[in-house]
């Protein structure tokens, strides 16, 4: 049986991690991504910025749910290798660099292949995939310089896109040199100078990395962050204790985001009286959270979205305790200015660029100067908004149906893809990010490594002998093992 994976990321070398420990069969696993630096790291795990810490420690970071303390384990006897960026000996509770972890994700890939059984195969494709149709139960894929491969079944795993931009009226400022439209390269800090003022737009963690890594760097301009809300994350606890008697309401009760709200805040009062905190319950909630989601209308999806969405997104993406205490100082110092509001417009003219921005609950609105814009509002989920030749051909095609809400691809429960007609594209799957719309909660590690691993279960599932089969009589399609 031949399987490809789509996406090199976190998402699809777990896929291909599990699917090469569980093989017992004739398999060809290629697993594809045209990014030869973000092989198996991915967006999250290949950035080349100074301060780039994983947002919860050591002890939460194993890719195998059933061996919780696998990457603790793993830095331990690796720790060695990375004096510079590491405090030795290492504990369960520091935080790692990411590029770290990415290179435990691919010593854990590296791992299952050798030991996986010979009949198994892991093929690397780096290049882009330009198109997925589907034909007599096979799966035909299209690159922009590799010969074409025809599988059995897919996996999108395209992880994070960048995010969107701001619909300003001045759509040309996009395409100057004072705008960053992706956080995640170091190209977006070069050639600055130390005191040139800067804007940050979103403040997510992704700000927090940036922040961290131009306080690295020795930068002392202003920083600007400008969020509609201007809302932090909070300060991660390693001393979060678990907490056991969190009690919900039924999802089937047509339960409200009001009515929900209101049992979390009472279930905090209970915890807080046995000695946990908020961190606790909301930590204890977040596996109920993609049932509550699926019990919700649409139209308590979008109360969620309006009113919901800012303080939970704080509150369960917490910020390591040491980047608190920098962002809190750099306020202190004047050196960070945090702006709950709206950006109006933009313009760059000589190398700098006017922000237009209208604060929260404010008429008037105000112009600031810097040098350079980077936006850090938070991943793409609109995938009709994604320019990449692959999705907007399997749009076109109708392979993919985005949600009503935009976070997001419509997925059965067993992680199938939905066509554009709504109906499932068997043999298609997607994990991660794209299952936002259906889950919710789908962009952790925790949540991924789950779904990787009873996603790999079901790629097995049809696999029961060896032997060739060819669903195709065109000569350029490749056999397709059993």
């Amino acid at each position: 049986m031949a399987i490809a994976i789509i996406g090199g990321g976190l998402s699809g070398t777990l896929t291909a991690i599990n699917l090469l420990r569980s093989a017992y069969g004739c398999e060809t696993i290629y697993l594809i991504e045209q990014d030869r630096y973000r092989m198996n790291r991915g967006v999250a795990y290949s950035s080349q910025l100074p301060f780039q810490p994983l947002n919860v420690p050591a002890s939460a970071m194993s890719l195998f749910p059933e061996q919780p303390l696998d990457f603790y384990e793993w830095l331990t006897a690796q720790q060695h290798r990375y004096k510079k960026h590491l405090n030795l000996p290492v504990t369960q509770n520091d935080f790692i660099p990411r590029f770290i972890f990415g290179d435990y994700l691919k010593s854990r890939l590296q791992e299952a292949e050798m030991l996986a059984p010979k009949t198994v195969k892991l093929k690397w494709i780096f290049d882009e995939a330009m198109a997925v149709t589907k034909k007599d139960k096979a799966f035909h894929i299209q690159f922009k310089e590799h010969e074409p491969i025809v599988v059995h079944k897919a996996v999108l795993a395209t992880g994070n896109f960048a995010p969107g931009n701001l619909p300003i009226p001045n759509q040309a400022f996009y395409k100057s040199s004072s705008y960053v439209a992706s956080p995640w390269s170091a190209k977006g800090l070069a050639n600055l100078q130390p005191d040139a003022p800067l804007l940050l737009i979103g403040s997510s963690l992704t700000m927090i990395d940036l922040v961290g890594s131009l306080y690295a760097e020795g930068h002392k301009g202003k920083i600007y962050v400008v969020s509609r809300h201007g809302l932090l994350p909070q300060p991660f606890d390693v001393h979060t204790k678990l907490y056991h008697g969190l009690k919900l309401p039924d999802p089937g009760t047509s339960l409200t985001v009001l009515e929900l709200f209101h049992t979390i805040r009472q279930e905090i009062v209970k915890a807080e009286e046995q000695g946990y905190s908020w961190r606790s319950v909301l930590d204890a909630m977040r596996v109920h959270l993609p049932a509550i989601w699926q019990a919700f209308p649409l139209s308590e999806k979008k109360r969620f979205l309006r009113h919901v969405r800012p303080f939970w997104e704080t509150h369960r993406h917490r910020m390591p305790a040491s980047s608190a205490t920098l962002i809190t100082a750099l306020q202190e110092q004047g050196r960070l200015e945090l702006i709950a509001g709206t950006i109006v417009d933009m313009v760059e003219k000589g190398g700098t660029a006017s922000v237009t921005i209208k604060r929260r609950k404010q008429t008037i609105v105000q112009t600031i100067k810097v040098t350079r814009v980077i936006n850090c509002t938070g991943p793409q989920g609109d995938f009709t908004k994604v320019e990449q030749p692959l999705i907007q051909h399997m749009l076109t095609e109708g392979m993919i149906k985005p949600d009503d809400l935009r976070l997001g691809l419509v997925t059965a429960p067993d992680a199938t893809l939905i066509s554009a007609s709504g109906v499932p594209v068997e043999g298609f799957y997607t994990l991660g990010p794209p299952r936002k719309a259906t889950l919710y909660e789908s962009t952790a590690l925790r949540e991924i490594r789950q779904q990787a691993k009873e996603l790999a279960h079901k790629l097995m599932q049809d696999n029961k002998r060896c032997k060739p089969v060819y669903f195709s009589p065109s000569p350029s399609d490749e056999a397709l093992q059993l």
